[in-house]
């Protein structure tokens, strides 16, 4: 069965407002484009984006298990990604506290499907407050390299993308348009583990 052909598979994505594309004009995000080149060459999947604006890791914490149950019923057929972190560092949530919560996510997601994490984005409207979210990057992917799960940090390279700097100064302050969530989806396209992820 050619590559393009694979078997078909169901992909839930978890997270906040930059996993469900808040801003986007074209109400895609960074999770259709990066799905749409795959689909276009005919790989069957259903895309079930549970991003939620002003989601922490805690909140994810407490919905994601209910919501992949009921959206990934047969084993095998499933993967879970999970990006979050921004909101922990502005709504000032211990970073001991979102560590433990992504702990327990990982451990309970591993054995359903194969897992990614993407850390979060900068917020280029406040750099004193851009500052936290950088920083607990560093911790993420520290859990999970210890739980042998793909991590992708992006603060740093949607922070030398003009297109996703900005549109969100021109918007929220925090969000980008078509084009920033189109750098970030390139950004994952571009990531080898995106690719197994799928396979």
């Amino acid at each position: 069965m050619p590559a393009d052909r694979a078997a078909a598979l169901r992909l839930c994505f978890f997270g906040d407002s930059f996993v469900c594309g808040y801003g986007d004009p074209d109400a895609r995000g960074w999770v259709g484009r990066a799905c749409a080149p795959h689909l276009a060459a005919g790989r069957d999947l259903t895309l079930y984006n549970l991003g939620i604006r002003g989601a922490t890791i805690g909140d994810v914490a407490l919905s994601w298990e209910n919501e992949a149950v009921a959206r990934l019923p047969l084993p095998g057929q499933g993967r879970v990604l999970f990006s979050f972190g921004a909101n922990d560092a502005v709504q000032d949530v211990p970073p001991a506290s979102s560590l433990d919560h992504a702990a327990a996510i990982l451990k309970k997601a591993i054995p359903r499907a194969p897992v990614l994490v993407i850390g979060p984005a900068p917020l280029p409207d406040v750099p004193p407050a851009d500052a936290p979210p950088a920083a607990r990057c560093p911790a993420l992917d520290s859990l999970c390299r210890t739980m042998a799960v793909p991590f992708l940090s992006i603060h740093s390279l949607l922070r030398q993308s003009d297109a996703w700097m900005n549109e969100a100064l021109a918007g929220d302050g925090a969000h980008p348009g078509r084009a920033g969530y189109a750098a970030l989806a390139a950004l994952i396209r571009g990531w080898s583990a995106w690719h197994r992820w799928l396979a």
